[in-house]
C-alpha cells in the first residue's frame, strides 16, 4: 500500500508522527469517516488511561508531583511530614500519618528489550513482554512504611509494606551508591519476581488501613 511506503519513509518530528499519517491519510480518502477516527481515538484513550504519566521528563515531576499526590488523594489522613508533626524531621520521608512515617516510590513498568521513549514501551498489566522497575534510594530505617507504584498503561498497582519486609526481600541490595556506607538500597522487580508482592497489594481503596496493618506486621 502507498501509505505504508509513505509511513516507512517519513521522518516526522512532535507533534506529528506515523499513526498522525495514517489516520488523516485515510479520512482524505474517504476509507475512514470522522466518526469512526473518533471511535478509534476515544477506545484507544481509554483502554491506556496512563499514557501521559510515561510522558513525564522529570524525575521531580513523576516520583513528587505525580506519585505522591496520587497517593494522598486516596486518603485525607496522609499529611506533609512537618517539625510540628516529628521533631526528627529533616527531609528523609515523604508523607505522616497517625505517627507513621511513609516514603512513597514509583515505577514506571515498560518493556526491559526496547530503547523507545518511555511512552513508546509503555507496557499494560496483561503483558507477557520482558520487563524491568526498579526501586531505588530506599532508605528503610528513615521510614516505617513504604508505598509502592507500579505504573502500566491501563492500571496503577499499589504495594504496602513495611521497611523490615523490604529489607528481608532475598532480591533487596543495600549500598546503591557508592560511599554511601550502605544507606541506601534498591530493589529490581520483574517478570520473574513480582509474584514475591503479591501478599503487599493494596485491594479495594482503604490505603489507611493497609498502612496501619503494615506498619504492625512483624
Amino acid at each position: 500500500m502507498q501509505i505504508l511506503d509513505e509511513i516507512e519513509n517519513d521522518h516526522a518530528v512532535f507533534p506529528f508522527n506515523e499513526y498522525e499519517l495514517m489516520l488523516s491519510t485515510f479520512i482524505a480518502q474517504g476509507k475512514l469517516t470522522y466518526g469512526q477516527y473518533q471511535y478509534i481515538r476515544q477506545n484507544y484513550i481509554s483502554r491506556n488511561p496512563n499514557l501521559w504519566i510515561f510522558e513525564i521528563s522529570a524525575p521531580r515531576g513523576f516520583g513528587e508531583a505525580f506519585a505522591q499526590t496520587f497517593i494522598r488523594n486516596k486518603s485525607s489522613l496522609l499529611q506533609a511530614p512537618s517539625k510540628e508533626l516529628d521533631a526528627d524531621y529533616h527531609g528523609q520521608y515523604d508523607l505522616w500519618m497517625e505517627g507513621i512515617r511513609i516514603e512513597v516510590k514509583a515505577s514506571r513498568v515498560v518493556d526491559a528489550e526496547s530503547d523507545e521513549p518511555l511512552y513508546r514501551k509503555a507496557l499494560s498489566s496483561n503483558t507477557a513482554r520482558p520487563f524491568m522497575m526498579n526501586f531505588q534510594q530506599l532508605k528503610p530505617q528513615c521510614c516505617d512504611v513504604f508505598i509502592w507504584l507500579a505504573v502500566y498503561r491501563d492500571i496503577i498497582k499499589i504495594w504496602v509494606m513495611n521497611s523490615r519486609e523490604v529489607v528481608s526481600h532475598p532480591d533487596y541490595s543495600k549500598g546503591q551508591h557508592r560511599g554511601n556506607s550502605g544507606n541506601e538500597g534498591q530493589l529490581h522487580i520483574t517478570q520473574y519476581n513480582i509474584e514475591t508482592l503479591n501478599q503487599y497489594v493494596l485491594i479495594g481503596d482503604d490505603l489507611a488501613d493497609a498502612i496501619r496493618k503494615a506498619s504492625c506486621r512483624k
